[in-house]
């Protein structure tokens, strides 16, 4: 399909609009997503990092050190240091893995996983809200958004990227 040059502009101001939309969003999205985890975390006396490993956990079951690393998209000793603290808090225990008793796996306390599970609900509604406001037919198309979103944010983005403070909220990207 050929378009004239004055079409190719009108797209492309049509495509740069909606991107300007889509970066005014982004903060406001960022905000209410960090709000809702941190009100439970802080309930809980769990920082913004912490909270993300008992997602992490409460998605995917046992995980090592180094894959809690990978899912925060931070270097080992960070990771490492957000287990050993979560340990003597109580929130996870450590258990070596009964195939292989070299690798010591991570998992959530029963407190800790209901933490976990608060805490995916919460996502859950907030995405069922979300989901409730566009007609049925857009549903798909949100996700299918989402998706690129998803993609464009953490294309290129590796564990080896600098460590995350063990407290500090986690630099960019979507990290869990």
């Amino acid at each position: 399909m050929n378009h004239s040059a004055s079409e190719l502009f009108a797209i492309r101001s049509e495509d740069e609009a909606l991107a300007e939309t889509a970066v005014q969003l982004l903060p406001a999205i960022g905000r209410a997503l960090f709000a809702a985890l941190s009100d439970i975390g802080t309930a809980h006396g769990l920082t913004p990092a912490q909270v993300k490993v008992l997602l992490q956990l409460g998605a995917r079951g046992q995980m090592t050190v180094g894959e809690i690393a990978a899912g925060l998209a931070c270097s080992m000793p960070a990771a490492s240091e957000l287990v050993d603290r979560l340990v003597d808090a109580g929130h996870l225990v450590r258990a070596s893995d009964p195939t292989d008793r070299r690798r010591v796996l991570i998992d959530a306390t029963p407190a800790s996983a209901h933490i976990a599970a608060e805490l995916h609900a919460l996502r859950q509604a907030q995405m069922r809200d979300a989901l409730g406001r566009l007609a049925p037919e857009e549903r798909p198309v949100f996700i299918t958004s989402l998706q690129a979103l998803a993609a464009a944010l953490t294309a290129g983005v590796d564990a080896s990227d600098p460590p995350c403070p063990a407290g500090a909220p986690l630099p960019r990207g979507i990290r869990s």
